[in-house]
This record gives C-alpha cells, sequence and structure tokens, in this order.
C-alpha cells in the first residue's frame, strides 16, 4: 500500500493559509499512527500522535520521522502483504521551499498512556492545553505552566535533546529520500542516531529509516508507540500570525509471530504509516471595549494591630424646611346698605349768665388769672 500526502502552507498578508494536498493510494493499510494538530490562541502548534486501530498483527508504531512547518510538510507510506518486498514511509519538509521549525523551538512529552486514548480535548486559551483521557485521572498538556493550573497530572515537556520518557535525542537528518516519496529529498527529524552540532545534525542521515523490507527488522532508530499510548511535540515562538503543518512516518511492528505476512521472526516489519495535517493561523484577538472610570477615588484600608475606632463618613439626607401654602378659608365682608346719616345742624354753645353762681365762678377765675398775669410781668421787669 503507498500513500502520499502533500501540505503546503503559503502566507497571505500573514494571516491566510492556502493548503493543497495530493493522494495516491495503492493496497491496504493495516497499521496506523494518528495525528492530529490544534492551534493555540497565541499561535503555538500542538502536534498529538497516537496508535490506535492497529491491524495485520501489529502491536505498536515504530516512528522514525516527524516534520512541523509553517511552509509546508508531507508524508507517504508504502508497502505490500508479501515477505521481502519493499515497504517505506516518511514525515518531512521539501528545502528550499520547505523549512523546519526551528530546532530549539521544540519541546515534547514523555511516551504516555492516557486512560481513554479516543478522548482528546483542547483548550485554545492563551497558549493552549491538549487533555488525553478522562475524568480525574486525564493527562494535561501545556506549552505555558499558567495555561495548566488547577489542573490534575499535568505532564512534563523537555527539550528534543533529551532522552528522557523512552524517546531518544532528536536529530535533523536532510536528504531522507523514501521509496513512496518517488526518492524525492525531504529534510525530517529523526530519533537515536549519532549527532553533532547546535543545532544537532544526524552525523548519518541515511540511518534515519525510511525505507525498509515487508519481515525486515524493527528499526534501530526511531522511538516506540503502543496501542493506547500518545506523544505530544510542541510547536511554539512568533507564530500567531503564520499557519502551520505537521508531518509523520513509521512502521508497525509484530512483536510476535502473530501476523498477515507471516514473518518468521518477532519485532518485524509488517505494514507502514504516514500522517500530516495543517491548521490555519489562529484568529486575531477580540478587542472588547472596556468602560473604566476615570479619576475615582479609592479609599485603601490599612490594617493596625492597635484597635482604632474610625468614623466613616456616611452622606445622610436631611430634609430641609420649606414654606408650604396653606390654603386659609377668610371671611369675605357682605356688603350691607346702611343709610347715610341725616344732616343735622349743631347745637348753640350755652355760656353761663354772669348773674348765675356759675357765672360768678366763671368771672372770678377769669380775674384771679388776669391778676396773676400781670404780678409775673411786673416782677420780671
Amino acid at each position: 500500500m503507498s500513500t502520499s500526502r502533500e501540505w503546503r502552507v503559503a502566507r497571505i498578508s500573514r494571516t491566510a493559509l492556502v493548503a493543497v494536498a495530493c493522494l495516491a493510494l495503492a493496497g491496504t493499510a493495516s497499521a496506523q499512527i494518528q495525528e492530529s494538530l490544534f492551534r493555540a490562541g497565541d499561535g503555538t502548534a500542538y502536534q498529538v500522535l497516537t496508535a490506535s486501530n492497529l491491524g495485520g498483527g501489529a502491536e505498536n508504531i515504530r516512528v522514525t520521522t516527524i516534520a512541523g512547518s509553517i511552509s509546508g510538510a508531507g508524508s507517504c507510506a508504502a508497502t505490500s502483504g508479501m515477505q521481502n518486498q519493499s515497504t517505506s514511509a516518511i514525515g518531512g519538509v521539501i528545502a528550499p521551499q520547505m523549512s523546519l521549525h526551528p530546532y530549539g523551538q521544540i519541546t515534547r512529552t514523555y511516551i504516555l498512556t492516557p486512560n481513554d486514548i479516543s478522548v482528546i480535548n483542547f483548550n485554545s486559551a492563551f497558549g493552549g492545553r491538549v487533555t488525553l483521557g478522562t475524568g480525574g485521572s486525564a493527562l494535561n498538556i501545556c506549552h505555558t505552566a499558567s495555561d495548566c493550573n488547577a489542573q490534575v497530572n499535568v505532564q512534563p515537556l523537555v527539550p528534543l535533546t533529551s532522552s528522557l520518557g523512552n524517546v531518544p535525542p532528536a536529530c535533523i537528518a536532510p536528504g531522507r529520500a523514501a521509496e513512496c516519496d518517488n526518492f524525492q529529498g525531504r529534510t525530517v527529524l529523526g530519533f537515536g542516531v549519532d549527532a553533532s552540532g547546535d543545532p544537532p545534525v544526524c552525523d548519518d542521515p541515511s540511518e534515519v529509516t525510511v525505507n525498509s523490507t515487508v519481515c525486515g527488522a524493527q528499526p534501530a532508530d526511531g522511538f516506540t508507540v503502543n496501542s493506547g499510548q500518545a506523544i505530544v511535540f510542541v510547536y511554539n515562538s512568533t507564530l500567531q500570525n503564520d499557519g502551520f503543518a505537521v508531518a509523520t512516518g513509521g512502521f508497525g511492528i509484530s512483536t510476535d509471530l502473530l501476523n498477515n505476512p507471516s514473518c518468521p521472526n518477532p519485532n518485524s516489519i509488517v505494514s507502514a504509516t504516514g500522517d500530516n495535517d495543517s491548521q490555519p493561523a489562529p484568529p486575531p484577538p477580540t478587542n472588547t471595549p472596556t468602560n473604566t472610570p476615570t479619576n475615582t477615588a479609592t479609599n485603601t484600608a490599612t490594617a493596625t494591630n492597635t484597635p482604632t475606632a474610625t468614623f466613616t463618613a456616611t452622606f445622610t439626607f436631611t430634609p430641609t424646611s420649606t414654606s408650604t401654602f396653606t390654603p386659609t378659608r377668610t371671611n369675605t365682608p357682605t356688603p350691607t346698605n346702611t343709610p347715610p346719616p341725616t344732616n343735622t345742624r349743631p347745637p348753640i354753645p350755652v355760656v353761663p349768665s354772669p348773674t348765675s353762681p356759675a357765672g360768678l365762678v366763671m368771672i372770678i377765675g377769669l380775674g384771679g388769672g388776669l391778676l396773676w398775669a400781670l404780678r409775673r410781668m411786673v416782677r420780671k421787669n
């Protein structure tokens, strides 16, 4: 069986992704590496490889090549059902049109065994979070530690130079040519091969297995993913405006003699597998206007060991006396027609008679008064 797929990523205004796929099929695959690609909000890419649906007597996948790139990646696989016939698989990029993601900006997990390999969840917020499995035993993988806060079973990430987690160090292998790919040269990441330099380049790229035979021995290079297991590669740095593509290649391995090609030896190649995927750049963040009060006084309480009575000013509404118009009933006098007074002649004053006692008293009084007045005048002179 042969399969060949190529994903090329073209950047248009640094945000558009164009992917072109070419597919050729012949025969039947009996073991598959399942590949998923996720993009976080900050552009980080997560390549998740799982081994599932293994048939043809394969118990695991021996992964020999992987690749990740903003400019595209491709894969192919070819095998047959007869002993000693050729088989091939590869996942890589074609130089110079494509280039691998920078070696130092790639990290990976150990080989993982989640409680349910069929359940893969992804939270794209910030740097992203991959969750493998279900419930309290689910495994969490984050490029940025803060994105895994409050999560359980957080898995460590190590650089490609690490040999931890049942995966040997990786090196860059240029010019690997697989039969299923018409022997065109690809640059790949290989594993478990002597290397030198920084970043490390495989001393002998031909030691990275891309061609073999059915029932041939399990490749000495690469790493093993058993059925039900997974591994995650994380590609970070400034990827927010770029599409991204990943690819992988490997071989199905039978650990016993129960296999379709009837291989005479255990740990033999019974199939080939390859896969690739691509995703566009994540959407840009949405600007949400936030109303922020300006010149807002903030009272900050200061803790003091000594109890202190604090008076807090409270604005209390105090009613103000206001003149209120109250209507008052006023009795209005009723006009009464009163006849005007009758004109009467005034009476004639009555003067006492000089001969009457009253007249005599009046004359004596007048005379006494006149005498007193004359005497005062004499004294003054």
